[in-house]
């Protein structure tokens, strides 16, 4: 028996042993299943740090946040490129940069409601045509401009235009463009052919929202159901019905009698009061049941109330003139109170330079000073001189100019959240003599007047 046993443990052995052989090189043979190597331990992943890389803190300025409040000797406190806090005894991160502004100003960087050149393109593609080592950037910059609307706001007689929110992002092509088609445009008078036309767009966008809103609970009941088709010519106005973009209304048309406002003519008749005009262009605010930009109106002055009534607000040139028709100087050309006025209606004030000789209100270098592109603060001086607060004139170049170009999430003012474009100035930032001695983009340090030779060899007189 012991040997039998012994025989048949021998015997399995040798089958054992030869079984790998038997399989290679032989169809319909498998290699016995071999037991799976356990898994290599995953060594632990490293924890993802989302936290700001970078801080920076502007301490011990005066700080203008440009929504009409001014703190004393406070703290800006940057991380990477947004504004973390604005206050009184913040506590800093380790490692956090120190820029000591005691004694200065700190304020929102200025943003020019139109504007071209300084690095930007002049149309789309708006990045591809930036140029991040400009000259005039720092031209820009030393006069305390971060930001700007460039391309075009558009015209005619439906919404249209292409433009870009260009920033002052020296050195950087990827900050230079921060929103693109933020804004629209049309201009009036309209025909009642257009006005009926324009009526007729916007119904049918408002038809096109409600239909795209109803579209996946019918898309739940029947799978074939198709989405709604966007109404041929209504994409700009769905933009603006939906809150995308801002529409701007150019009063007083193009051709002839605009280039006759920018030089000062009309003496009477529609050239001397455009109420008419406001009020049609207030109808269109209504018809879409949102506040619009009304684009330098004479007669504003005249009517704030029905302006305020509609949630729209102005951009001014302060310093166009138009005179008053001498048998209505009471209800005819412009006011220089006029910002004060609407100011005191609840209306949203921007300024802006006046045009030149063949058209555009914006900082250039043959404006009436000869160079507004080094004082875009002058407008808002205009501003203060008819009348209106110091800080809230302030606001015409920072918050209320940011939303004229629908930018006010992201610039215009000191607030958490919002991009550190900020300026630290040696004076009151509307002061004639004030020279901007360092500007922020998007948190980086972009222009130093120590370190530039425009302006550094001046020193302000105390």
């Amino acid at each position: 028996m012991r040997i039998q046993l012994l025989l048949a443990a021998t015997i399995t052995l040798a089958a054992v042993t030869e079984l790998p052989g038997q399989g290679r090189g032989r169809r319909g043979r498998m290699r016995p299943p071999t037991e799976a190597a356990p898994p290599p331990a995953e060594a632990p992943s490293e924890k993802v740090d989302d936290g700001p890389k970078e801080y920076t803190a502007i301490v011990g300025g005066d700080v203008y946040l440009g929504t009409g409040q001014r703190l004393t000797g406070a703290t800006v406190l940057i991380a990477d490129d947004k504004i973390e806090k604005v206050g009184h005894d913040l506590e800093l991160p380790e490692g956090c940069k120190r820029i000591d502004a005691t004694g200065k100003c700190v304020s929102p960087g200025f943003v020019c409601v139109m504007a071209t050149g300084m690095g930007a393109a002049r149309s789309a593609p708006f990045k591809d045509g930036s140029n991040p080592f400009d000259p005039q950037i720092s031209q820009g910059l030393a006069a305390g401009i971060t930001a700007f609307l460039a391309g075009s706001s558009g015209g005619g007689n439906t919404p249209s235009g292409s433009n870009a929110i260009a920033k002052l992002a020296f050195g950087d092509v990827d900050g230079m463009v921060a929103a693109e088609d933020t804004v629209v445009g049309l201009n009036v008078p309209l025909s009642l052919a257009d006005y009926n036309r324009l009526e007729e767009l916007v119904g049918k966008a408002k038809d096109y929202l409600k239909e795209l809103a109803a579209f996946p609970a019918a898309k739940a009941k029947d799978p074939k159901a198709q989405e709604p088709r966007m109404p041929g010519g209504a994409e700009k106005i769905v933009g603006l019905l939906k809150g995308e973009t801002r529409l701007w209304v150019s009063v007083g048309g193009g051709g002839f009698a605009a280039f006759m406002r920018r030089r000062g003519g009309g003496g009477g008749g529609g050239g001397a009061n455009d109420v008419d005009d406001i009020r049609q262009a207030l109808a269109i605010s209504r018809l879409l049941g949102q506040g619009i930009v009304l684009n330098n109106p004479i007669s504003a002055w005249l009517i704030p109330d029905e302006i305020a009534a509609t949630g729209s607000m102005v951009v001014l040139n302060p310093r166009n003139r138009v005179p008053a028709d001498p048998k209505e100087p009471d209800t005819t050309g412009t006011n220089i109170a006029t910002a004060a006025i609407l100011a005191e209606a609840g209306v949203p004030v921007a300024v802006t330079p006046p045009g030149g000789m063949f058209g555009g209100a914006s900082p250039g270098t043959g404006g009436i000073l000869g160079q507004d592109l080094n004082t875009p603060h002058v407008d808002a001086a205009f501003a203060v001189r008819g009348g209106l607060d110091n800080r809230k004139a302030l606001r015409t170049i920072t918050l209320d100019a940011a939303r004229a170009i629908g930018a006010e999430a992201r610039i215009g003012s000191l607030e958490a959240g919002k991009d550190a474009d900020i300026l630290i100035l040696d004076g009151d930032p509307l002061h004639y003599a004030t020279f901007v001695e360092t500007a922020l983009v998007n948190g980086k340090v972009v222009y130093e007047k120590a370190n530039d030779p425009l302006f550094r060899q001046i020193e302000r007189s105390r």
